[in-house]
């Protein structure tokens, strides 16, 4: 007999189901627009756009906060967050690269350089996951 859902199941449900509404919008209003190239609907593709991000952003949050961390979509999701931050992380690094003494130029510039190299791997290692979890 299968478990009762919880209330974070039906959460985390509830918010995939609005991204999966948000992007069926979007990919609509994206193929009137290339049909029609009206300015009025680059508006709303764009405003559509905003919104699919939105709910994404929505859906992840609920995810972490409220899903089963032995899912599959919980681990797709965490594995993008810490993507996510640690991109932004060697952005802030890289930026600093300059302003420093050029032994430590070299120094840090290798230390971006590796963490880029865990971040590809972390992406190219969270792909199988998201085959498993769609299908």
């Amino acid at each position: 007999m299968a478990a009762m859902p919880t209330v974070g199941d039906s959460i985390v449900s509830a918010r995939l189901l609005v991204v999966q509404s948000k992007r069926l919008m979007l990919s609509s209003m994206q193929r009137r627009f290339r049909l029609r190239g009206e300015d009025s609907m680059k508006k709303r593709t764009d405003r559509y756009r905003d919104e699919a991000d939105r709910a994404n952003r929505s859906y992840r949050s609920a995810v972490l906060n409220w899903g089963r961390a032995t899912s599959p979509e919980f681990r797709l999701v965490a594995y993008g967050s810490l993507v996510d931050l640690a991109e932004t992380l060697v952005g802030e690094l890289r930026d600093t690269i300059g302003g420093l003494q050029p032994p430590d130029q070299l120094e840090l510039a290798t230390e971006v350089e590796v963490l880029e190299r865990f971040i590809a791997q972390w992406r190219s290692g969270a792909r199988p996951s998201a085959v498993a979890a769609v299908a």
